[in-house]
């Protein structure tokens, strides 16, 4: 191995595990700021669909984690303060929300998360009355700094062959990508993160759009494998709906699989019309669209998935 390409991967390594070393602690102390308050507002706010699916995306939204929402979920499930139809409601909300993380990331990152990390350390040591929000500036731009690391990393590996031809050969199947986004979603326990990285090999023309979309629909998957570890000495409803979870992501994954050549050239149209300057925009709408329309269609088909837990058990 040439120095070019250790230092190419040892840019790669530090810039992913500081990205990933920062978005958990967002999450974390996201969830300290929220958690209390959002129990009690789930367990008292969720008696119709409309409401479980409204909360499961304030949910997620706030403390930027689907996997989060599903655990309080879950431990509110168990502990009887909400009925399991409210409990599969939020999970499947909270799809929607997380894609203000993927956003996010899309900013362009060139010398942003400097300004982001001078303002958070002059918060925090200026200012005590802010000093539990300053963490969440602080980590926001180390974040960005993980992921500028990730962008050079990626940008010097591209130069070798090899590695080229690597990554073509994920970029000729479809199929392949899905699966990719799916196994690195579940090793890395964030579908966010795998975005965020997605978002810069795609900017940083590694990978091509089509292979970017596929590996975010197999994200989408991967991410619900997490909810399994939340039902570990539960009882069994709690896991039937994790696994109505996944059946609904993969059934939301084979809709745009069906579609998938239209909803690239749609992505391209709306690239080419509003996001030529930022390309990371584009894998961040294509993941919100993703998201909305199978929430919709997760809120019309609501009941035709409770009747299918109920032939099975009846968890109503």
């Amino acid at each position: 191995m040439n120095i070019s390409i250790f230092s190419s991967l040892l840019c790669i390594l530090c810039g992913l595990l500081l990205f990933l070393f920062s978005l958990d602690q967002i999450k974390d102390a996201l969830s300290k700021l929220f958690i209390t308050k959002l129990k009690t507002y789930i367990s008292n706010s969720v008696n119709t669909k409309f409401k479980s699916f409204l909360t499961g995306c304030i949910a997620s939204a706030l403390i930027q984690s689907s996997s989060g929402t599903t655990a309080i979920a879950i431990s509110l499930l168990s502990s009887k303060y909400i009925k399991p139809k409210d409990c599969l409601g939020i999970i499947i909300g909270a799809n929607l929300g997380t894609c203000l993380t993927t956003f996010i990331l899309a900013i362009n990152i060139e010398n942003v998360f400097l300004y982001i990390l001078i303002i958070g350390v002059f918060l925090y040591f200026c200012i005590n009355r802010f000093k539990k929000y300053c963490f969440l500036i602080i980590y926001t731009g180390l974040m960005l700094w993980g992921l500028d690391y990730l962008s050079n990393g990626f940008n010097g590996l591209l130069k070798e062959n090899y590695i080229y031809n690597i990554i073509n050969n994920i970029q000729n199947s479809n199929l392949l990508s899905i699966l990719f986004g799916i196994l690195s979603t579940a090793i890395i326990q964030s579908s966010s993160g795998i975005i965020g990285i997605v978002e810069e090999m795609y900017c940083s023309n590694i990978i091509n759009l089509q292979s970017s979309i596929g590996i975010m629909l197999g994200a989408n998957i991967g991410t619900t494998l997490t909810g399994y570890f939340a039902t570990i000495n539960t009882n069994g409803n709690t896991k039937k709906i994790i696994n109505m979870n996944l059946i609904f992501n993969i059934v939301g994954v084979l809709l745009f699989f069906i579609i998938f050549i239209p909803f690239i050239k749609h992505i391209y149209f709306i690239q080419n019309k509003f996001f030529i300057n930022n390309l990371k925009l584009s894998i961040a709408y294509a993941h919100f669209l993703f998201n909305i329309i199978t929430v919709i269609f997760g809120y019309v088909f609501f009941d035709l998935f409770l009747l299918f837990l109920k032939k099975e058990n009846s968890v109503t």
